[in-house]
């Protein structure tokens, strides 16, 4: 059977966008940046994406077209020996999948409360079996997309979910710089302290977020690169990343003011998006009607997400065991819901714990802290070190001094830097 393309450079940029603009990258970072510096963060984090994180990006896609086949198979053309670490990323994607798809199903269940009108508190909804339903259905919907294919499925969603994402954003944007708490919301989130460019932490965090919010490293774009026809990599990659960075920003604009005018902490963490701020909504005027958008689009962010990341298994079953889509697509979306059972379970009535904290904080940590750093590693090594430098020169067009350079970063900068950042997520606890 012939291999599936994406039907135009558009379709792949949407998606792409997609598997990178996620419900970390929207809630995660404006309260990273708020928690490091402000407008100072934005330092590293720029320097992290253009010299570690688009170098990584353009080296996935390289592979992905070069090889023209997913993670293992095309490992295993780089070297026999490399199969097994091309099925460790698949591994690693498909554990985040399992706890991302939970999050994603809280998304969904407050879009819907919002929507008709009836906000339930983050206990109480955690504290029934009710986000249990709401994982079965978010699951369903990336089953769908997935099995549907590349362009019929995976496209096809993104042309319709990225800009409706976008266009509610920068309604948002309008509606909450309006608000009373904009002028002192937007202090808090951008106005830079340099002093603290001088803490490592600060750093680690940065170069972790970077990675993070791109999904490099998760064989994501080494799959959807070999899809691609043949395409400038460096400009697609150069609009993802860009594209990626200004959703992020933009949504700093729009939760800190209405989080500064609700009168609220604006330093929440992590409970920003399923406590804080829909007390906010509550607390002010059409308050409904913006929480119902805001999770919309939020719930349009992390499907597209998660659609991408269950394509990574689903590709690899297909190129390497040759298993038709459907059927591989059908394999994977069970074993996933399996394997992300207990972290649902972890924030119901059943509260499931391991290790003394909630099975899916630990899965996160486990995968999409650790776990994601040793893949990215696995994807820097073996594609700088080991894939030819003639096939990696002849996809990012030529081996000028410009791409001598990028050698050099994915060589020994990017690996360098990943490093440093697992060993900061085990003994500063950040990355």
């Amino acid at each position: 059977m012939e291999r599936e393309e994406w039907s135009s450079t558009l379709g792949f940029i949407l998606a792409s966008i997609g598997s990178a603009v996620g419900i970390g990258n929207i809630w995660r970072f404006p309260y990273v940046v708020g928690a490091n510096g402000g407008g100072a963060f934005l330092i590293p984090f720029l320097i992290a994406v253009l010299l570690f994180g688009l170098p990584l990006m353009v080296l996935e896609l390289a592979i992905g077209r070069s090889t023209g086949t997913s993670v293992i198979s095309a490992f295993r053309s780089i070297r026999q020996r490399f199969a097994a670490a091309g099925l460790v990323i698949v591994a690693v994607v498909s554990l985040i999948l399992g706890y991302y798809l939970v999050i994603t199903s809280w998304v969904l269940a407050y879009a819907l409360f919002f929507v008709f009108n009836q906000p339930m508190e983050f206990d109480a909804f955690t504290g029934s079996y009710l986000p249990l339903v709401f994982f079965l259905l978010s699951g369903l919907a990336v089953y769908v997309t997935v099995r549907s294919g590349v362009r019929g499925g995976i496209e096809r969603a993104s042309r319709y979910l990225i800009p409706f994402l976008l266009v509610i954003l920068i309604f948002l944007v309008v509606i909450s710089l309006t608000e009373p708490g904009a002028v002192e919301g937007i202090e808090f989130y951008l106005s830079p302290d340099f002093s603290r460019l001088a803490d490592p932490g600060v750093w680690i965090a940065a170069f972790g977020q970077a990675f993070f919010s791109l999904s490099v490293g998760m064989g994501i774009l080494l799959t959807f690169g070999s899809y691609l026809k043949r395409e400038p990599l460096f400009r697609n990659a150069a609009i993802i990343a860009a594209a990626d960075m200004l959703i992020a920003v933009l949504t700093g604009l729009v939760i800190f003011p209405l989080v500064f005018t609700a009168g609220l902490d604006p330093a929440a963490g992590v409970n920003l998006a399923f406590i804080t701020l829909p007390t906010a909504f509550t607390e002010i005027q059409y308050g409904m009607v913006l929480g119902a958008l805001f999770f919309l689009m939020l719930f349009a962010a992390a499907l597209t997400s998660a659609v991408s990341m269950l394509e990574v298994p689903v590709a690899a079953l297909m190129d390497t065991y040759g298993y038709p889509r459907k059927r591989a697509t059908l394999l994977v979306f069970a074993a996933i819901m399996l394997v992300g059972l207990p972290s649902a379970l972890s924030y119901t009535a059943l509260n499931l714990e391991a290790l003394g904290m909630p099975f899916l904080d630990l899965a996160d940590y486990a995968f999409g802290t650790i776990g994601l750093i040793v893949a990215g590693l696995i994807v820097s090594v073996v594609g700088g070190w080991f894939m030819s430098r003639i096939r990696i020169c002849e996809e990012i067009g030529g081996c000028g001094w410009q791409q001598k350079i990028y050698m050099a970063l994915i060589r020994y900068g990017v690996p360098s830097i990943l490093l440093i950042t697992l060993v900061g997520s085990f003994f500063l606890g950040t990355g």
